[in-house]
C-alpha cells in the first residue's frame, strides 16, 4: 500500500491493536502457571528462545522509536519472563511435578 493510502497514525494504531492483542494472549498462561505453581507442560527451549527474540524486537523498537513496539514488547517480556522464572523454579530435579494448590492434585 502506497503512504497515500494510510496515514502514519493508522499504520501505528493496527501495530499498536496487534501488540495488545499478542500481548494479552500470554496472561492466561502466566496466570495460570501463577496459580498452579506447575510449569510442567511448558516448553523450557520455547520459552528461552521467545523472551530473546521479545528483548531483540524490544531493542528494535527503541532504536526506531516506535511506542508501540516499544510498549508491546516491554510487557510482553515482562509476562514471559515471569513464565520463564516460574520454569526454572518450579522445575528444578527433586520437587515434585504437582505442588498443592489451586488446581493441584487436591482439586480433582
Amino acid at each position: 500500500m502506497s503512504d497515500s493510502v494510510l496515514s502514519s497514525d493508522v499504520v501505528e494504531l493496527v501495530g499498536m491493536i496487534a501488540g495488545a492483542l499478542t500481548t494479552l494472549a500470554y496472561v492466561p498462561q502466566a496466570v495460570k502457571v501463577w496459580l498452579s505453581r506447575s510449569t510442567r507442560d511448558i516448553s523450557l527451549g520455547t520459552f528461552l528462545l521467545m523472551n530473546i527474540g521479545i528483548a531483540l524486537w524490544l531493542v528494535y523498537g527503541l532504536l526506531i522509536d516506535s511506542p508501540g513496539l516499544i510498549a508491546a514488547n516491554a510487557v510482553t517480556l515482562g509476562l514471559t519472563a515471569a513464565v520463564l522464572a516460574a520454569k526454572l523454579k518450579y522445575d528444578r530435579p527433586g520437587l515434585p511435578p504437582d505442588l498443592p494448590g489451586p488446581g493441584g492434585p487436591e482439586a480433582a
